[in-house]
């Protein structure tokens, strides 16, 4: 209660020192050092506090420049947690303020704070609308400050696009051109030139030349030598990590995961707990902590399922405020309200779809790496038939296995391990990929009778014997896949037929089975993987 009671003081407090300033004049320096100070330093410590002195601004401003400055600062701290609802809220009622005056440099930056918001959502048509009419507001600035401002976070923001999309050597040019803007401003010049820098060392990280990378993270990380902790500094300290975790440098990335850890752990930025999250998973993959890899990723799971959860949450609700919408409409014009029904839900199940697709696509690859990440762990390796039957020579002598009174099988351990050692040595051979295959058949190989073999598969392999031979034969035309890649320009039919199914349709079905993806799916993650490498090589 005590404390309760001392926070709401200084709650209290705080609104009424801001009242009493900005009620006698709206002071630009000072209105900026609150701004800078609110978004950088008190957001890192104490969240709600920087959210209730933003609102704070708000109401005791008394013109719509330093109104709709006030509320992108409430649409900047709600993005840093997810709640893409609130911030787009809160920037869009910005933009509605400002709509009305001449501040072209504003009008632009709020114009270009939606459509990032709206492109990161994948609805591409709002952040469509609200980059032309950012372009079309730019083209009035006359003031050679604001312009360079403005240029320089158009292509800082396509930058931030090209590393989306994975282009790296794009992203570089853009940060060039928005550097060659900045370095011409005054506010903020060191915090958005330590922003470049970070984002050089990202993208030269990502092309694998680590020493210009660790040199522009060294830039970023002087340049912010004067600031509190913040997420940039954050962003830093992980971008060190992954270098040195690259160059296998496992005690100086440690430290840096620490230091990045720290701001992430007092910080309610989502993106960059996700970040630290995925490097902290290489560091422990590196050093094979099975147990401490377990829990990064249980805690990345969970910082996940937020940032979609918040996603989805502000679409539904986005379609929700359309169809009420529509009910109106359909008061005035039931005929036309039909249509914008059907439009409606034709774009809510569009959105919904692609949601599905994006994290199904997400789930197939992760699998695909698991296989790939498998096989190199347990690869078959084929050896000559003959000298596999030249090894299986021994016949296992019916009297080394019996039922007991209960009728439970048991087998001598002696008999038990010729047995599984030469059915081991079968799975080595490509004699699993004959047509003609059976229980009988490779009894008769092992030179053993159908009773042994099942009861060696079925425990020792913990399946049935289709299931077993069908597993050998898709693991084999896995390698074949990976090692010979002209494989991968096969018909289904020729790759079925090569590995001893009867048709392609039963060769797609245990593939899908096995993998949890189909045999094209498969393929074309490959592909794209050896151009991938290509591409790095000659890079």
């Amino acid at each position: 209660m005590l404390q309760s009671v001392s926070y709401m003081k200084k709650i209290y407090f705080v609104f009424c020192f801001l009242t009493a300033f900005f009620v006698m004049a709206q002071n630009l320096t000072a209105y900026n050092t609150l701004y800078k100070k609110t978004y950088l330093q008190t957001a890192q410590k104490d969240f709600q506090k920087a959210l209730f002195i933003a609102d704070s601004l708000y109401k005791t401003s008394e013109t719509p420049y330093f109104q709709a400055k006030s509320l992108m600062l409430s649409a900047s701290l709600y993005r840093q947690t997810g709640d893409v609802k609130k911030s787009v809220s809160y920037a869009e009622k910005s933009a509605a303020i400002i709509e009305n005056t001449d501040n072209s440099d504003w009008k632009t930056r709020i114009y270009m704070f939606l459509a990032t918001q709206y492109r990161i959502i994948q609805l591409y048509g709002p952040s469509k609308k609200y980059s032309e009419k950012a372009l079309e507001i730019s083209k009035t600035i006359k003031d050679t400050l604001a312009i360079n401002n403005i240029r320089g976070f158009m292509y800082q923001e396509l930058a931030y696009y090209s590393i989306d999309l994975k282009k790296y050597k794009k992203s570089i040019q853009y940060i060039r051109q928005s550097q060659s803007y900045f370095k011409h401003i005054k506010q903020d010049k060191d915090f958005l030139t330590s922003t470049n820098e970070q984002l050089l060392g990202l993208s030269y990280y990502h092309l694998k030349d680590l020493d210009k990378a660790l040199a522009h993270f060294e830039n970023a990380l002087k340049l912010t030598k004067n600031f509190p902790e913040n997420q940039l500094i954050g962003y830093i300290y992980n971008g060190f990590a992954k270098v040195y975790l690259e160059k296998e440098d496992l005690a100086t990335a440690k430290k840096y995961i620490d230091l990045a850890q720290k701001i992430s752990d007092k910080s309610e930025h989502i993106q960059l707990k996700n970040e630290v999250y995925d490097t902290t998973k290489l560091y422990y993959l590196k050093i094979k902590n099975l147990e401490k890899l377990e829990d990064v990723e249980k805690d990345k799971v969970i910082v996940e399922e937020k940032i979609a959860s918040k996603t989805n949450q502000f679409i539904n609700e986005s379609y929700n405020n359309l169809e009420k919408k529509v009910v109106k409409a359909e008061e005035r014009n039931v005929g036309k309200s039909y249509i914008i029904a059907g439009v409606g839900i034709l774009l809510l199940l569009s959105v919904i779809f692609l949601i599905k697709f994006w994290i199904q696509k997400r789930k197939n690859y992760e699998r695909f790496r698991q296989i790939i990440r498998k096989s190199k762990q347990s690869p078959i390796i084929q050896i000559e038939d003959v000298s596999v039957q030249n090894e299986i020579n021994e016949v296992i002598p019916e009297t080394d296995a019996n039922e007991d009174s209960a009728g439970i099988f048991f087998m001598s351990p002696e008999t038990e391990k010729k047995l599984l050692a030469k059915l081991n040595k079968f799975e080595k051979s490509t004699l699993f990929t004959k047509k003609n295959i059976s229980l009988p058949y490779l009894s008769a190989h092992l030179q053993t009778n159908t009773k042994y073999l099942s009861y060696i598969i079925n425990t020792h392999k913990k399946k049935d014997f289709n299931n077993y031979i069908n597993e050998l034969r898709i693991r084999y035309i896995i390698e074949k896949l990976k090692y010979e890649p002209q494989y991968r320009k096969y018909k289904v039919a020729t790759l079925a037929d090569e590995t001893g199914f009867s048709s392609p349709n039963k060769f797609t079905t245990v593939f899908k089975k096995v993998t949890s993806l189909s045999p094209s799916l498969f393929i074309s993650y490959l592909k794209t993987e050896s151009e991938t490498e290509l591409e790095k090589m000659n890079n």
